[in-house]
């Protein structure tokens, strides 16, 4: 069983990438069963499933602190905030009911495109 799951991968990839790259403007992702390779323009950045990829701060748009100081030096600096437009987010993403399905190739996908991953159970198992 385990190793016609990982002979699947490459053409569960395969199936990933052919998906249309779409762009995703809610801090909200649209499948819960999914899996997400995430873009800023043409390049894979980020590739996880719900709920372990921070939606927030994958999506929602950037805050930026700016510093001033006063004309005379002295004194507490003004801190403002100011949105900044996000880097455009776009992303493919596969419907995979099986989270073992999806583990599994999210590790795979990660490892093809040198990309990070989301799930704590592979972040532990590859710090470990």
């Amino acid at each position: 069983m385990h190793q016609a799951r990982l002979s699947a991968m490459p053409d569960l990839l395969r199936r990933l990438l052919d998906q249309p790259l779409r762009p995703l403007t809610r801090a909200r992702l649209p499948d819960r069963d999914a899996l997400y390779l995430f873009y800023h323009g043409e390049e894979p950045v980020l590739v996880g499933s719900p709920p372990h990829v921070d939606e927030v701060r994958t999506l929602a748009p950037s805050v930026r602190l700016a510093q001033t100081v006063s004309a005379r030096g002295l004194g507490t600096p003004d801190v403002s905030t100011r949105a900044v437009p996000p880097p455009p987010v776009a992303a493919r993403w596969l419907r995979l009911g099986d989270e073992e399905d999806r583990v599994l190739l999210e590790l795979y996908a990660a490892q093809s495109l040198g990309l990070s991953v989301s799930h704590p159970r592979i972040k532990a198992g590859l710090a470990g």
